[in-house]
């Protein structure tokens, strides 16, 4: 389907950062106790995963497709599931998305389906996020970075949709505060940046009891 890698790792990176505005992921610090050893310590989670923890939840998207030069996007809209396994060290996302644009441009049932796992590697001192789908075989691995004076993570990856055909991407997820989020995907293509993917994020309001 037309799309579909680039979907898939747009969602992959999801929900991330919904700490108080100059939260600073730290470096992991060798172990305090004489008990420890330092490699007991890096397995340990630290202030960047309780970042990631801050955004579990259900969110509701607005999906809007960049379909090429001078042509409207194509938008649609979906529910992310994501909550923390493995202690807290890796954050599980579930999405489920019904319509997406086919051949033609026009929106078609996909019953696409995707996971990604997020985390923050402490050797490595980088965010990470892994990403498989029902369209592919093979998992897309991102690593990125926060800035907190703008509340901004950026990750890097390379994709390769067709066998030998490479391409650099870019995903920019800007809070807006604890309840709202936007993600720009880019791609790179004959040497030039193109964004071709926007989604707004807004939390869903938890159920009355």
């Amino acid at each position: 389907m037309v799309l579909c890698l680039g979907m898939a790792a747009a969602f992959a990176i999801g929900p991330a950062f919904a700490g108080e505005k100059g939260t600073s992921p730290v470096a992991a610090t060798s172990a305090t106790s004489p008990n420890d050893s330092k490699a007991t310590d890096l397995a340990r989670p630290n202030a960047n995963h309780n970042l990631l923890g801050e955004l579990a939840g259900t969110w509701n998207y607005v999906l809007k497709i960049s379909m090429g030069p001078n042509k409207p996007p194509i938008e649609t809209n979906g529910v992310v599931v994501r909550q923390p396994i493995m202690g807290g060290r890796y954050f599980l996302a579930d999405f489920d998305v019904e319509m997406l644009p086919g051949n033609d441009g026009k929106l078609e049932k996909a019953n696409f389906k995707g996971k990604s796992i997020e985390g923050y590697d402490n050797v490595k001192q980088n965010f990470i996020s892994i990403w498989i789908d029902n369209a592919s075989t093979g998992p897309t691995i991102f690593e990125g970075n926060y800035d907190p004076a703008s509340r901004t993570l950026t990750y890097t990856s390379e994709t390769e949709p067709k066998l030998g055909q490479k391409t650099k991407v870019r995903e920019v997820i800007k809070v807006i505060d604890d309840n709202h989020y936007n993600l720009d995907w880019y791609e790179e293509h004959g040497g030039h940046e193109i964004k071709t993917i926007e989604i707004t994020y807004t939390r869903s309001p938890a159920p009355e009891l």
